[in-house]
């Protein structure tokens, strides 16, 4: 059962729970309503330093404080107080190189005969759309038999950025924000210097040539020409995984429109309050369904409430699991309202580096060697939970489509409509038996 409640705590118990050596701490993340803050800032020796738009009631603010006040504990005008804690992408602590070694061979094997396709109007490589991970998860069947292509809907992609220009990609994006910057677009590229950027967009004609396979870090192998990559050369360790995510994302519901917000530098690194930001960002800016590819390593009240918001807008919620190899939770996947992915292998087995387990996971989709947009035009394979995490985004979307009236709930319960694989919650998603459960008027595949 796909629970919509959001288990609350007391203010005093997160407190306790988190130890309070919070004097370690400097900045903070404060809700309390917009007109008391000042009151709560003054009473408790805050400094504000910044404000979450949203046309949410509960304000959410980012305040600095040398010591904290333990009388802030039991303030009735406090909804939560807690340190900003920092986030990451889940394959700069999860994976090891050898997990991408160990399968790269398959990917080898794509490469020949590699020509320009069209998909959906734009120009992409024919092995991004002709991969395993497309057979796996029935998903030209689904598009075949259904029509559903995620039309109408809005996804957004918390994460690094984006490719602005890639060609399998320019033509479905729409306005996001770049929280790092704090500046409209969410081009990744802003995290290269000028001119390592302009030599990479400018390979873009060669991607069909050669086959340079070039292992960037513990979790992705770009697909380059030998002008790209040597144009790249040592890139920051989790640049491109936005792009990465998009591309998931456009494989999966290709009539869908995606929202990039920039929450990540292209080391991996965030914190709770630009998430928040960009949570509260996509609900407000018309998300239908939001992609999560990162993780903290806590439960946070402050991320509970947007959750909370996020679903009374009737906004889908999908997160990555994480990629610790253990039985537990990281969040926001771990929370019940959200839809947890964890990764399998193309042999459909839970794969070596995900997180698992019920409580962990609710559904999980290829991500082992899965084939994307990269920037520069190019593509690359990824391995991670948090490649596996858009394309069961990309499925909400296209439940949507067929039932525009479903609530998070619902489309939760079509998803969870999936190939058992041990471990792994509901299973691996299946196109085709997500849709062909939705009854008239949607088809099923044969």
């Amino acid at each position: 059962m796909f629970d919509k409640r959001i288990i609350s705590r007391s203010l005093c118990s997160i407190l306790l729970l988190i130890g309070l050596p919070l004097m370690a701490e400097d900045r903070y993340v404060l809700v309390t309503a917009p007109s008391k803050v000042q009151d709560v800032c003054g009473r408790h020796g805050l400094q504000q330093v910044a404000q979450l738009s949203s046309s949410s009631s509960a304000g959410v603010f980012l305040v600095a404080a040398s010591t904290v006040d333990p009388a802030i504990a039991t303030d009735a005008d406090v909804q939560s107080f807690e340190p900003n804690r920092e986030a990451g992408v889940p394959e700069l602590s999860g994976l090891t190189v050898s997990s991408l070694t160990q399968s790269m061979s398959p990917i080898l094997t794509q490469l020949p005969g590699r020509q320009l396709v069209s998909y959906f109007g734009a120009s992409v490589a024919n092995y991004y759309v002709s991969q395993s991970a497309v057979s796996i998860t029935r998903l030209a069947d689904a598009q075949t038999a259904t029509g559903m292509i995620g039309t109408g809907m809005t996804i957004a992609v918390i994460d690094t950025g984006v490719d602005p220009s890639h060609p399998a990609l320019q033509g479905v994006l729409v306005g996001g924000f770049d929280f790092v910057h704090n500046v409209s677009g969410a081009s990744e590229l802003v995290d290269l210097d000028p001119v390592t950027a302009a030599n990479l967009t400018q390979s873009m004609s060669n991607i069909l040539t050669g086959d340079n396979v070039v292992q960037l870090n513990a979790s992705t192998a770009a697909i380059l020409s030998e002008t790209a990559e040597d144009a790249l050369n040592a890139p920051p360790q989790a640049f491109g995984h936005g792009t990465m995510t998009a591309g998931l994302v456009h494989l999966t519901a290709p009539g869908a429109k995606i929202m990039p917000l920039k929450a990540f530098s292209a080391d991996g690194s965030s914190d709770l309050f630009n998430i928040l930001r960009a949570i509260y960002y996509a609900v407000d800016n018309g998300a239908n369904v939001i992609s999560m590819s990162f993780e903290i390593s806590q439960s946070s009240p402050a991320l509970q409430n947007a959750i909370q918001y996020a679903l009374s807008k009737n906004v889908v919620l999908v997160a990555a699991s994480g990629n610790d190899a253990q039985q537990i939770m990281v969040y926001p996947a771990g929370y019940n309202t959200v839809v947890g992915v964890g990764s399998t292998s193309d042999a459909d087995g839970k794969s070596d580096f995900t997180n698992f387990g019920t409580n962990a996971t609710f559904v999980a989709a290829p991500g082992e060697g899965v084939i994307t947009t990269y920037p520069g035009g190019n593509y690359a394979a990824g391995w991670g939970t948090s490649f596996s995490t858009p394309l069961v985004a990309g499925e909400a979307a296209l439940i949507l489509q067929a039932k525009p009236t479903y609530h998070p709930g619902d489309v939760a319960n079509a998803i969870s409509r999936a190939t058992q694989v041990q471990q792994m919650g509901h299973g691996r998603i299946d196109l085709c038996q997500a849709l062909g459960s939705l009854g008239s008027p949607v088809p099923k595949c044969q």
